[in-house]
């Protein structure tokens, strides 16, 4: 990093620092009587509704008619909005979500290995990032925290959380349908039914079926392939046993039958396919990437489809008591899928390293919640929370091998608010964890499986407790908003590498954890203009650093690939969030987010080595940013809203290992800036006792280009993933 971005950065958060102490001394003071155009926003990110703006947290919040008219069509979209946020698809694991919130963020796929951005669903965490990758239709609502939230959402969210509402039974009699047709002969076709149950309860249905094929041509089977091919169907019953007690459970089923669009080859004579070593050249850019570039990524020349299928089910309980100055909560959550996988050409024109992978995945949660609701200066939230998981995975035929893991983990938690002032606010809160994981790992001479390497089965456990902790002190600035500066820690579990090939790159590794200061201000100048500031400061010390390399590093064979993690690393990411909202008339919103994010390593130890000034924080863009303008008028006896979104994301860089790797000869991992431009026009119109809807939209409509989303090198050989350009659709439907 240069001097002048040091210096620009530093004076920024020196900037940052004095401002809420010049804001103790302004006096207190009301708005003019006004009606304001701003719609209040209410989120759940301390576990209880409050709104946005009082919230000491950075937190961005989706509405409904953001999602639906911004673009937003699956969860790697999120990003688009939200500021120093990175979302993409792994293309190895069915629908497995790569994430990077503030430069913290995980980009591979096994069970053993542990997200740094929690994704909760209805309350539930999912501890393993396949299925994460979510197609959004009955949504309610969607937050992100940014920032380590090990206090309250636990271990494994040292980056952040994304907590997706769905909606609820409206114990109503209601339909809602919809069907979207657009580019590569999308078809996406919706329904919701909400009936009443008795005069206390209500259930919903749902189901979807969307079909895709590839954006991508296949030169050398002269075909363009399927790419989606998923259904899911879903059941809630909502029942209110008394007036102070309800309960919610749902259940949902999914069954996606994905062909991932064809990966693109990029190895250079640094990966061991491509440099003659193996007698043919296999896998070289030159015969695959290049020619993908050539074509504007739309393109490919893979010998064989990427085959990721996920089908499973969730079960989720949501019960709540309610009592004169407290609620209690109680959560429960199962997961259970299945996942094929099947690679081959890994974008090559020829057959390149084949590998056949069956996985089984089920965890299980409780979660206990107290909420005081007080009308003195204190109130808190306590609880407890138990997870269990179980994975399985068995490999082959070039790299054979089973494993099984058990894990389980306990926390207890609870944070406590105190008004010790008319104008000040103090928080503290804690959770303690404990955790133990067992594993079972069987190497293999074939592919038969029916003779064990020397030294297998390795059976190695691992336990480990931690103590998250955070801090903040708040002050109101009369009806204008609150200042707050916050101290919180996190950690990621330590544990297994589950691909390993003997002890060394089994493990286990240790945790890593994130010491996090922030400073944010929180206002509403005007009736119609609200602006939300933060910057934050975090180290990031005992990271686990992956590490991927040709199979001669682990005793294999050159042509097999090893993965190590080792706690190598140490990593300092610096920044600035800024979120605005303008209503200059009742038809007319503006919403704006900037990010910028500063992630570098400290120190990267390999082997005695130092590799802190060779190695980029992955998936950490300098720049985001993002605008919205949306208009809403009657016209024609209905309501048309047309909405434009303007995104940017500047470069970032894909894995690679980085003791080896050249930035001058090695294959290319940088995944270039990209901007944005979505459209959308909606038209409302009552027919009936309901209203009809046909919307119009575009993303990225100004590039027909496809692009890339992913880059990995590992090794042996190197790839890309990509994403489609411009995509044109219509929505139509119907609700009542």
């Amino acid at each position: 990093m240069s001097n002048f971005r040091k210096s620009k950065l530093t004076q920024g958060l020196l900037a940052a620092t004095v401002a809420p102490f010049f804001l103790v001394a302004l006096p207190s003071y009301a708005q003019e009587d006004s009606t304001s155009r701003l719609e209040e926003v209410v989120v759940t990110a301390r576990k209880r509704s409050e709104s946005l703006q009082d919230v000491p947290v950075a937190v961005s919040a989706l509405t409904p008619t953001q999602i639906e008219q911004s673009g937003i069509q699956s969860m790697v979209d999120v990003s688009k909005l939200v500021p120093n946020v990175e979302l993409h698809m792994v293309t190895q694991s069915g629908a497995a979500l790569g994430a990077s919130i503030r430069g913290i963020g995980f980009d591979d796929l096994e069970k053993t290995f542990e997200p740094t951005v929690g994704i909760a669903v209805d309350g539930v965490f999912m501890a393993s990032n396949s299925g994460a990758v979510l197609d959004f239709f009955d949504v309610a609502a969607i937050e992100v925290l940014r920032g380590p939230q090990g206090t309250l959402y636990g271990r494994n969210t040292i980056g952040g959380v994304i907590n997706v509402t769905r909606t609820q039974p409206t114990g109503e009699f209601g339909m809602k349908l919809e069907g979207t047709f657009a580019d590569h002969d999308r078809q996406d076709l919706k329904g919701i039914i909400n009936t009443p149950l008795g005069e206390n309860g209500g259930v919903k249905l749902s189901y979807r079926d969307l079909q895709q094929d590839s954006h991508l041509k296949n030169i050398t089977n002269n075909e363009t392939p399927e790419n989606r091919d998923s259904q899911v169907w879903g059941a809630a019953v909502r029942y209110d046993f008394t007036e102070n007690f309800t309960a919610t459970l749902a259940y949902d089923d999914y069954d996606h039958q994905t062909q991932p669009p064809d990966v693109i080859a990029t190895g250079t004579s640094d990966n061991l396919f491509c440099s003659g070593a193996i007698g043919v050249n296999l896998g070289c850019n030159s015969d695959s990437g290049a020619i993908s570039k050539d074509s504007g990524y739309t393109k490919s020349v893979a010998s064989e489809q990427i085959l990721s299928y996920i089908e499973g089910e969730n079960i989720t309980l949501n019960a709540a008591y309610s009592g004169d100055n407290f609620t209690v909560k109680y959560i429960y959550g199962n997961m259970e899928f299945e996942e094929l996988a099947y690679f081959n050409s890994w974008g090559a024109p020829t057959p390149l390293f084949e590998v056949l992978r069956e996985q089984e995945y089920e965890q299980t949660s409780h979660e206990i919640q107290y909420l005081s609701n007080y009308d003195g200066p204190l109130n808190f939230v306590a609880g407890l929370y138990y997870l269990e998981t179980d994975s399985y995975i068995t490999s082959g035929p070039g790299s054979n091998f089973t494993t099984t893991q058990d894990a389980e983990a306990a926390a207890v938690f609870g944070e406590v608010n105190y008004q010790f002032a008319e104008l000040w606010t103090f928080t503290v809160g804690a959770r303690y964890t404990e955790e133990d994981k067992e594993l079972n790992s069987q190497t293999f001479t074939g592919p038969d499986k029916e003779t064990l390497n020397p030294g297998f089965p390795l059976t190695p456990d691992y336990d480990d407790d931690n103590l998250s902790y955070r801090l903040i002190l708040q002050r109101d600035i009369g009806d204008i908003g609150m200042a707050y500066g916050s101290f919180s820690t996190g950690y990621r579990s330590g544990g297994f590498n589950n691909r390993g090939s003997d002890p060394t790159t089994i493990g286990p590794y240790g945790s890593e954890e994130v010491d996090s200061w922030e400073l944010g201000l929180r206002t509403q100048p005007t009736d119609s203009l609200q602006l939300n500031v933060t910057l934050f400061y975090s180290e990031y010390t005992d990271k686990q650093q992956f590490v991927v390399t040709d199979g001669t590093e682990c005793g294999l064979a050159a042509t097999q690939t090893c993965t190590f993690v080792r706690n190598a690393a140490e990593t300092t990411n610096q920044g600035l969030e800024v979120e605005a909202v303008y209503v200059p008339t009742d038809n007319l919103t503006f919403r704006a987010s900037y990010g910028y994010l500063d992630a570098e390593f400290d120190e990267y130890d390999f082997n005695g080595r130092d590799l802190s000034d060779d190695a980029p924080v992955i998936y950490s863009p300098e720049n985001t940013a993002s605008l919205t303008a949306e208009y809403d008028t009657d016209i024609l006896g209905g309501n048309l809203i047309v909405t434009g979104t303007y995104s940017y994301t500047d470069e970032v860089f894909g894995n690679a290992a980085w003791e080896s790797y050249s930035f001058e000869t090695g294959p290319d991992i940088t995944i270039s800036s990209h901007s944005q431009l979505d459209l959308a026009a909606t038209l409302f119109y009552p027919v009936g006792n309901g209203t009809a809807k046909l919307m119009v939209y575009g993303t990225d409509i100004t590039d027909s280009d496809g692009r890339v989303s992913r880059a990995f090198d590992a090794g042996a050989f190197a790839w890309q993933e990509l994403v489609p350009g411009r995509q044109l659709g219509v929505t139509v439907g119907y609700e009542f």
